[in-house]
């Protein structure tokens, strides 16, 4: 597995989970990663390329990265690579593809909708790159259709992301000091505006009823943007109720103990902390975004999904899920049950059926 990082995100979660997978089901697994940046639990044999060239600095340290992945790749004679890294540099990819890869099958995990995050804009090169991969793996069925509609690609399925309710579950019991008594509703994840839409957030509550009815919003996690938010919530005069925690590795308690958490992403390719919220209890408030969402939430049985970028449509299902009881209770109740289909077990065969054992 060739990841970015194992550290900070959903994408790099949903990879650790895939190493855990994999390596329970019998694979041999090892992963490469970039940076060093690790804090998710993982299994398998870790190269950290970002530590291993320590000493280095600039193009030598790239042309270092290099030279270990292609002596490793060589070495172990691997039967499969997932390649599970965002990939916008169509010139280093082809290099990689070329000189790195070579004859070892290559499946490719695409993590976002937003495809210039792994194909080039132009379409003959984006063909170029993939036409010959083993396969290519989307996270949602809307992505797989995108990236196989844009660049006429013939190889595309959806594996959805996997969660480990035990492993969730154990996370969650965890005690955490600064988790007060407050009602709160939650969003967690990279601070990055652009993307996340934070902005749109912190606009919405201000305008809801929830700050009168005494429900807090908790931000929790890190990015870019934190400082940029931070000033709107103070150009408001919410800061008493808009409360800010770093990331952490272990977001779950907070999860676990909230009324609901919330996506307000312009983009996403398969959010986990839709999946994640669910699988614990915890209701879910999303904008419907391209993807993820509309194949995740069902409204008034496990949250309300609102249509892209309205407002007042968003600010109404705050406010309901806090003043009407019986439709709150309705959506908690549905929330486990409507994310079985994405557990470790059934997702495990997905893969299997795209890696058998080669001879």
């Amino acid at each position: 597995m060739v990841v970015s990082s194992l550290g900070v995100g959903g994408a790099e979660r949903s990879s650790a989970i895939l190493s855990r997978m994999l390596e329970d089901t019998g694979y041999e697994v090892t992963i490469i990663s970039i940076l060093n940046k690790i804090s998710y639990a993982y299994k398998g044999n870790l190269i950290n390329l970002e530590a291993l060239t320590d000493t280095y600095r600039g193009l030598h340290k790239r042309i270092r990265k290099f030279v270990i992945c292609q002596n490793l790749i060589k070495k172990e004679n691997f039967d499969y690579i997932i390649d599970a890294r965002s990939r916008p540099d169509w010139l280093r990819q082809w290099f990689i593809n070329f000189f790195i890869y070579q004859k070892t099958p290559v499946v490719f995990v695409i993590h976002n909708y937003k495809l210039e995050d792994y194909f080039p804009e132009n379409k003959f090169l984006a063909r170029c790159l993939y036409s010959k991969a083993y396969q290519m793996v989307g996270v949602s069925n809307d992505s797989v259709t995108h990236f196989k509609d844009r660049y006429k690609l013939e190889k595309g399925i959806c594996i959805y992301n996997a969660f480990d309710k035990e492993y969730l579950d154990e996370l969650s019991k965890i005690k955490t000091d600064d988790i007060s008594p407050d009602t709160y509703v939650l969003i967690y994840g990279r601070i990055v505006d652009e993307s996340k839409n934070y902005s749109f957030l912190i606009h919405a509550y201000f305008k809801s009823r929830l700050i009168k009815n005494g429900v807090k919003l908790y931000i929790l996690g890190d990015g870019q943007d934190k400082d940029m938010i931070q000033s709107l919530v103070k150009e408001y005069g919410i800061e008493d109720f808009v409360i800010f925690k770093k990331f952490s590795q272990n977001p779950f308690p907070y999860v676990k103990n909230a009324l609901f958490t919330t996506l307000t992403s312009n983009y996403e390719g398969f959010p986990m902390v839709l999946i994640e919220s669910l699988a614990m209890g915890t209701p879910v408030v999303s904008v419907d975004c391209k993807s993820g969402p509309s194949e995740v939430i069902e409204t008034g049985k496990n949250g309300v999904l609102v249509p892209f970028q309205n407002e007042n449509a968003y600010i109404e299902a705050l406010n309901r899920m806090v003043e009407d009881q019986d439709f709150y209770k309705m959506c908690k109740q549905g929330t486990k049950s409507s994310v079985s289909k994405f557990k470790i077990e059934n997702i495990t065969p997905q893969w299997q059926a795209i890696l058998p054992p080669r001879g």
